[in-house]
């Protein structure tokens, strides 16, 4: 089940988001439930409860704890969700980089629609993506992976290495070929950056010449062949907010 939050202020704004999300995700044959807020303050009172929303919806400008304070705080505690700001300003825009918000929605109504349901296209699809699991061999025999958790893969030897996120970055393998590998993971958010390795895009927080910085202070280098590529899908991940 998808369950989903709308922080405004504005009744208004709240009804008309609640009614497009339950046309879209009705549509869509989804599972969901839709819980609207007033407040900052009672959103966190409902996350405080142990709620986890897999998607927010929040405006800006409210009175006694704005959204950007909000989303910080829900950041904190859901480090998954995907959060959407919905206002009537696109001056805070550069603000929602801080809490990784995954799109900036403006009110104007003739827009409205159609902008929230390409942005729910787009963290409908992720929520699969962070739900895709793939095969890998270990020593107790194959297991299942999130391809969500896998930081980069490294072709080595005659296997392709997959580093994890688990309670610490962990190791698994399979035999075969970097390029078959590539095809299957490239729908997952998967680059090629050098022969020898691929990156998850979730997890690059530089790049710069000839080299992409990962989570947890890891860095792969990039080939001068793939470097073009790697930084054009760079920016493109930077501008989907």
């Amino acid at each position: 089940m998808f369950l989903i939050a709308v922080c405004d202020d504005e009744e208004y704004f709240r009804l008309q988001e609640k009614k497009l999300i339950t046309a879209y995700m009705k549509k869509s044959g989804y599972d969901f439930r839709i819980d609207v807020f007033s407040s900052g303050k009672k959103l966190l009172e409902q996350e405080a409860e142990g709620i986890r929303y897999d998607v927010v919806f929040l405006d800006i400008n409210m009175e006694e704890l704005d959204g950007m304070e909000t989303a910080k705080a829900i950041r904190q505690a859901s480090p998954d969700v995907s959060i959407v700001f919905v206002t009537a300003y696109i001056t805070w825009a550069p603000e929602g980089y801080k809490v990784g918000a995954v799109r900036y929605l403006l009110k104007e109504q003739k827009g409205l629609e159609g902008t929230l349901y390409e942005c729910l296209d787009a963290v409908t699809d992720g929520m699969r993506r962070r739900q895709a699991k793939y095969e890998v061999d270990f020593p107790q025999g194959k297991r299942h992976i999130l391809l969500d958790s896998v930081l980069y893969v490294e072709s080595r030897l005659h296997r392709v290495l997959f580093y994890v996120m688990e309670d610490r970055i962990r190791e698994y393998y399979k035999y075969g070929r970097l390029d078959v590998v590539e095809q299957e993971l490239r729908r997952y958010g998967f680059i090629r950056v050098h022969q020898s390795f691929l990156v998850n895009l979730k997890y690059v927080k530089n790049v710069q010449r000839y080299t992409v910085s990962l989570k947890d202070g890891l860095s792969v280098n990039i080939s001068k062949r793939y470097y073009k590529d790697v930084e054009k899908e760079y920016i493109r991940k930077q501008g989907e907010l």
